[in-house]
């Protein structure tokens, strides 16, 4: 046994005690002394015995091996009933009934016994972050406060999604045309809907409250065409001004063309430099004007804006329902696209793209990146994509103007316009 090595670890795991003490020793620092259970030097020696109990086992069996796991689980045992027993003491006296104490007192014991068993930058690293959990109690009892029932639902049913579907579903094409591969499929879906419930978690925290603009971005996560729909409505009742209406859809085309560009990067870098000039012309336009809107938009005789008229929030994102739709428009997209490319070449695949960017332009993104070079000629992929997301703007131009105030209307189909002819002419001065 390496003497320097040993004291090395067995200073981490003191270390590791008087980290997880401080904390512990700190929320009860108006205590008398005496008047707690542990304290800084209590968990400092506890770290300092569960690397103690670790060398010792170390020392009598240095390979790994039953009898020296049984000798380090005995005094873990001994200390977690001593420990144990002084706790109840204190609930007796204090009527405490929290029992954090005690498990972090064994987790240190276990950090401390793992710096000389095991690895100690692991050890050191769980520590830390043992020592975060304990200090965010305030913080991670409002949330707790604050999570309604389907929010809760929503997070499990993403981690089943991500951890119990995800492994069960082939990893392999099932289809005649050779495209349909359902972990990929389900891979898209988990994405997607990860990120609409950061889109969801925004609106949360913040509140629509905060202006247009984060409600527009947030709905943009979810559905830039479900926002423009709903944008257009509002325009019409006068609940809030055009202008304020008008940043909030603005903001979330915005979004929505930077959410295109996140998912080329993720699932097709090689097009991302052809496609990057064109999606990001388009986008700066959408993103000014929707802030020059915000900063213009009428206060209300108090000063603020209206609440009324904001853009909604997102709906939870992780209904069941929802989750399997956008997984069967991913699925059909995909086989549309590779049909297409087989029926009728790369003309196919571009009218299939104009028609499912009607709708949306995630399917499509995530259905083009999956088809190769040797089905369709070079740049057909982009072309498409880029076709798919000119039609979602212009739909979407095409629906303000249809259903919103003529001034709404008129407003988004200059942006719009003027959106598409900048994304033109960059992609042309760059790609010449």
């Amino acid at each position: 046994m390496n003497t320097e090595s040993l004291l090395f670890q067995l200073g981490l795991a003191l270390a590791i005690g008087l980290l997880v003490g401080t904390e512990r020793h700190w929320r009860e620092r108006g205590e008398a002394p005496g008047a707690r259970t542990a304290g800084i030097r209590t968990f400092g020696i506890t770290g300092l015995l569960g690397g103690l109990a670790g060398a010792v086992a170390q020392a009598a069996s240095p390979a790994p091996s039953l009898s020296a796991a049984i000798l380090a689980g005995a005094v873990f045992l001994a200390f977690s009933a001593v420990l144990g027993l002084f706790k109840w003491r204190e609930l007796q006296e204090e009527h405490d009934f929290s029992v954090t104490s005690v498990v972090a007192g064994q987790a240190t014991f276990l950090l401390g016994c793992f710096a000389v068993l095991g690895d100690p930058a692991t050890a050191g690293g769980a520590a830390i972050a043992l020592t975060v959990v304990l200090a965010s109690r305030e913080t991670l009892h409002a949330f707790v406060a604050r999570l309604t029932w389907p929010e809760l639902r929503s997070a499990i049913f993403l981690l089943a999604m991500a951890f119990i579907v995800l492994p069960l579903l082939p990893n392999r094409t099932i289809d005649p045309f050779n495209t349909v591969n359902p972990a990929e499929i389900w891979v898209f879906a988990i994405a997607l809907a990860g990120v609409s419930f950061v889109g969801y978690a925004a609106v949360r925290l913040f509140g629509t409250s905060r202006g247009p603009l984060i409600a527009g971005i947030a709905g943009g996560l979810v559905s830039s065409t479900a926002v423009a729909l709903t944008s257009a409505r509002d325009s019409v009742s006068g609940t809030a001004p055009v202008q304020t209406v008008a940043a909030g859809a603005l903001a979330a085309s915005a979004v929505s063309v930077a959410r295109g560009i996140v998912l080329v990067m993720l699932f097709a870098p090689a097009m991302l430099s052809t496609l990057l000039p064109a999606l990001a012309g388009i986008a700066v336009v959408l993103v000014c004007a929707a802030i020059v809107c915000a900063v213009r938009s009428v206060p209300d005789a108090n000063g603020a804006l209206p609440v009324d008229g904001e853009a909604p929030g997102p709906e939870n994102p992780f209904e069941i329902g929802s989750v399997l739709k956008l997984a069967a428009v991913i699925a059909f997209a995909t086989v549309a696209a590779r049909v297409a490319a087989a029926a009728f070449g790369d003309r196919g695949t571009i009218v299939v793209s104009v028609i499912m960017g009607l709708v949306d332009i995630d399917s499509v993104i995530l259905s083009i990146t999956r088809l190769t070079d040797a089905t369709l000629s070079a740049g057909t992929r982009e072309l498409a994509i880029l076709a798919a997301i000119t039609t979602n703007i212009i739909a979407k131009m095409v629906y303000s103007v249809a259903l919103g105030s003529r001034r709404y209307g008129l407003l988004i189909a200059a942006v719009s316009v003027a959106s598409l002819v900048a994304g033109a002419l960059v992609a042309a001065f760059t790609l010449v």
